[in-house]
């Protein structure tokens, strides 16, 4: 049986750029069937730009949001998770450091957020749907 490639859309503030690669790099050493999608060149002030990363997180079929302190700041990453939630597809927020939970982005208080921990997120990335772990906690409970 052939396994099916899932397509992942990746958002993050521009400046965190390696931790996008990271997860890439981890994912093609874990040999997982995924397709990473992301707008590496946020340019929110561009209708054009605004549209192509509407289509491509309406085309994936997760949703990874990276947070640091700059998420919140980045008004790219901020239409990128706008995007993200209209199409409704299953997210995760993963923590790139340490910081305050003020740092998510409102459209991401009822999702499920970590600390960075590869398993987890390789296991969101290549699994079904399935229940939070024990280990992860919702993005509103407690602080940072």
């Amino acid at each position: 049986m052939a396994t099916r490639t899932i397509r992942i859309f990746l958002a993050y503030a521009e400046e965190d750029y390696k931790f996008r690669d990271m997860v890439v790099n981890q994912a093609q050493s874990s040999h997982l069937p995924v397709e990473f999608a992301d707008m590496p060149n946020k340019q929110p002030w561009v209708p054009r730009w605004k549209a192509a990363c509407r289509t491509r997180a309406f085309e994936c079929d997760k949703a990874l949001v990276l947070i640091s302190r700059k998420t919140k700041q980045g008004a790219g990453v901020k239409w990128e998770v706008a995007c993200i939630a209209e199409s409704q597809i299953p997210v995760l927020g993963v923590y790139t450091e340490k910081c305050d939970r003020s740092a998510i982005p409102d459209e991401l208080r009822d999702e499920r957020v970590i600390d960075w921990n590869w398993p987890e997120i390789a296991g969101f990335v290549s699994a079904g749907d399935e229940p939070a772990s024990p280990t992860s906690r919702p993005a509103g409970s407690g602080n940072r």
